[in-house]
């Protein structure tokens, strides 16, 4: 860092490491790129008419810094969707028609907004032969996330025709479609090319044998194995032991036959643990990757359902968090269609002991309903809406795959919230609305942590870096510019130019305060994030500084390397006293 001065003027300009950029994880999705240090050029130009001694102290300071976000819970979002007997969202209320309630106990709603996301329209054609202006950069992703490990053959062969007859039917040139499944052993990104698409849902096929017994002797279901090791259900004890004997022709203790059972429950638990570590994985990740898309964002699950075992609970919750931080709805689409349990042939399945195949159809039939309870939790939990029950997959992909008209988010922060993890169910209903269909959040966990002003403050730079909001607080004018010094490569200038007059600064001693952090970054023509920095200019204005610079503002500038292409350019400033923010969009085209 030097302070260079010349002409009764001082810039202060600094070239950041590579590992100062905007650095956001992206799991096993896809790796962000990041600009190295040659391709970010020191760009702080700072307007002045005063001179500085070498002896006092610095009035204006940058840095270029880190971007990390953690999320919390302490405001606990729960978004609403109000739908009439039709199945429309409607969207004609207000906060006090709500009621909420944490386990039970009636809470303040402190936060209310509506979410109103409307169909886009198709461009109308131009009138005259103008030059073609940049296409519109997307602004709705909608990904397809196929549970590979626990959808049947013939139940996956049916939702992929249904997905892609769905897929090619959508006309919206401002959709970008992904395609993913839990095991991660199909991967598509985000593209408007549906030939892209379409092969990628061809090669989608069923993984391991997840509904099956991961052992021959005695032969197992998931449920049953959790009731047994872990709940340690004695009817599920005395069968598997009867299974035991029939199925090793031994004669053997009752503890022998227990300890060999146990053994079996336990290989088909860690089977069971692996995918949904996996499948939980997959969704964050993809959560992750989707909360830097600049626009609505939906994801399609579609499984045949699964058990949740109550050791990855936490981790189920927050990934619901993280979906709610970063606005990404969930809607979960049942494989099976109108599924009519049959408990002597799931029973069949997982006995080689007519004894037991009464209580085993009984456990079959536990089973199916807690795989449906997932389904429908996930679903639940982040606003989205569970689809079940009907033959019709191309009406249940429609369902899926659109955003409700009006979405409600209540927000409350839990008084007297113990940081102990523990579960807390939700509650929401409306006054007075009879005949009016709730799809709510249904609980939370609480977090084994605490939150402070620092890590609130980058999360709020993140939601507004990675959504589509113009914010006016402060006022701010971007310039954006670029050069080519090759057919393949340019050089985008992002410069903000900020009124410093509206935001307020804190008297300390000598100088007046402030922090102003600026975002900038770019984004391709299907929305993925490209790259993008982050610079924090401390001000430390003496008084007659700072009346000059009232007048003068403050122009804060990065360059970015890019080729050619369509670019959506983010800009966000947030100051650090008075907590207000400006965010704007620009595009560039690089011919």
């Amino acid at each position: 860092m030097e302070l260079r001065s010349g002409s009764g003027c001082a810039v202060l300009c600094s070239t950041p490491p590579a590992h100062t950029l905007l650095d956001m994880p992206a799991g096993r999705v896809r790796p962000l790129h990041r600009v190295g240090a040659a391709g970010l050029l020191c760009s702080l130009a700072l307007t002045c008419g005063y001179a500085q001694s070498a002896q006092s102290a610095p009035e204006i300071e940058s840095k270029t810094t880190p971007l990390t976000f953690n999320s919390k819970v302490y405001l606990v979002s729960v978004p609403v969707v109000a739908r009439d007997a039709g199945g429309h969202a409607m969207g004609n209320f207000e906060r006090q028609d709500f009621e909420l309630f944490d386990n039970g106990k009636p809470q303040i709603v402190s936060r209310f907004e509506v979410e109103r996301f409307a169909g886009i329209a198709a461009p109308a054609p131009a009138a005259t032969a103008a030059p073609a202006a940049p296409p519109a950069p997307p602004d709705r992703f909608v990904a397809y996330l196929f549970d590979d490990a626990h959808l049947r053959f013939d139940n996956l062969a049916r939702v992929r025709d249904a997905a892609w007859r769905r897929i090619s039917s959508s006309a919206n040139p401002a959709e970008r479609i992904a395609i993913y499944t839990t095991t991660g052993a199909t991967t598509l990104d985000f593209t408007s090319d549906r030939d892209k698409v379409h092969e990628a849902l061809d090669a989608i096929h069923p993984q391991a044998p997840i509904t099956s017994s991961a052992i021959d002797c005695p032969p197992m279901s998931i449920n049953m194995a959790d009731l047994l090791w872990n709940k340690k259900d004695p009817t599920a004890y005395s069968d598997a032991e009867s299974d035991v004997v029939a199925c090793t022709h031994m004669p053997m203790t009752a503890d022998e036959a227990d300890f060999v059972a146990e053994n079996a429950a336990k290989t088909t638990l860690a089977l069971a643990d692996r995918y949904i570590r996996e499948s939980l994985g997959t969704l964050d990740a993809l959560i992750r990757k989707m909360s830097m898309m600049a626009g609505q964002r939906t994801v399609v699950m579609v499984s045949d359902g699964f058990l949740m075992l109550d050791d990855r609970r936490q981790d189920q919750s927050a990934v619901f968090e993280r979906a709610l931080r970063a606005n990404v709805v969930i809607n979960a689409l049942d494989a099976r269609a109108i599924y009519v349990l049959n408990p002597v042939g799931e029973a069949s399945e997982h006995t080689i002991n007519s004894a037991t195949i009464g209580d085993k159809g009984r456990f079959a039939n536990d089973a199916a309903l807690a795989d449906r309870a997932v389904m429908a939790e996930t679903a639940s939990a982040t606003g989205g809406r569970f689809i079940e029950g009907s033959n019709d997959l191309d009406a249940g992909f429609a369902r899926a795959a659109e955003t409700p008209e009006y979405v409600y988010v209540l927000g409350f922060a839990p008084q007297d919230l113990k940081l102990d993890g523990k579960y807390h169910s939700l509650k929401v209903a409306l006054r007075n609305s009879k005949g009016i269909a709730i799809e709510a959040r249904r609980g939370y966990y609480a977090p084994h942590y605490s939150e402070n002003s620092a890590e609130r403050a980058k999360e709020e730079i993140a939601e507004a870096f990675f959504s589509r909001e113009e914010i006016h607080d402060i006022p701010v004018v971007m310039q954006t510019q670029f050069f080519k010094s090759t057919d393949e490569k340019a050089t985008i200038s992002v410069a903000a130019k900020v009124d410093i007059r509206q935001i307020p600064f804190r008297k300390e001693g000598d100088r007046n305060r402030n922090d102003l952090t600026v975002v900038s970054g770019l984004f391709d023509q299907d929305g993925n994030f490209v790259k993008g920095t982050q610079k924090v200019v401390a001000m430390r204005l003496l008084d007659a500084t700072l009346q000059s610079r009232l007048n003068a503002g403050l122009t804060v500038s990065a360059t970015f390397e890019a080729a050619p292409g369509n670019y959506l350019v983010r800009l966000v400033v947030r100051d650090a006293e008075g907590r207000m923010m400006a965010a704007q969009n620009g595009a560039i085209e690089i011919p």
